[in-house]
């Protein structure tokens, strides 16, 4: 890929987040809702990029045998923020996938108010919201949790404040493993401002 000198989308000379984490809920949204099959005519790379980031969320390795059928995505209900929908089909088999996210720019986790008023982790309180929904559901539901940064895994002093994602059952990962391996320009400015120039 050449070169672009081009300002940043995403770093300037700010000290602080600049409420980026907003900016992230909306942009990762409309990424996932790229990866539903037919959803960008013309822009075949485009899907191809977005399906991979989607499937990365929810552990499927070879996105090419998938066939997503549609992506919900909900902002910052019960303060989560992202709920995410996924209906796929592999193999001809229909799955019905959902995804806590809860993203960080530079900021740690902090504690939220549980139902019980008791101040706990963030990651616990947003997990039992989730999974309250799904344990009134019919519908069986494959659930996710995941915690996306944009800091490295490289820069242990500053990644080690998100570890502790993993002792309430989320997933790590970096901002640069979502995009994995096999990386292209696509035909959405939004897209190649937002993951390949952050």
């Amino acid at each position: 890929m050449a070169e672009d000198s081009s300002p940043r989308l995403m770093i300037d000379n700010s000290d602080n987040d600049g409420h980026a984490e907003t900016m992230m809920d909306y942009i990762i949204s409309w990424t996932l809702r790229c990866a539903v099959d037919n959803s960008c005519v013309g822009k075949p790379i485009l899907m191809k990029q977005c399906k991979k980031i989607l499937c990365k969320l929810i552990g499927i390795d070879e996105p090419h045998v998938v066939e997503v059928m549609n992506v919900e995505t909900w902002k910052q209900d019960q303060y989560i923020d992202l709920w995410v929908h996924v209906e796929l089909v592999i193999d001809g088999k229909a799955e019905s996938h959902a995804i806590l996210i809860e993203n960080k720019y530079y900021t740690g986790l902090h504690d939220a108010t549980d139902d019980d008023g008791v101040r706990r982790n963030q990651l616990l309180v947003y997990r039992k919201r989730f999974d309250k929904y799904y344990e009134t559901q019919e519908k069986e539901w494959v659930r996710h949790y995941c915690l996306i940064t944009c800091i490295e895994r490289e820069e242990p002093e500053k990644f080690e404040k998100y570890l502790v994602a993993h002792d309430y059952g989320y997933k790590i990962f970096t901002f640069y493993e979502l995009l994995g391996e096999n990386v292209e320009y696509t035909e959405s400015d939004i897209y190649n401002e937002f993951w390949l120039r952050w």
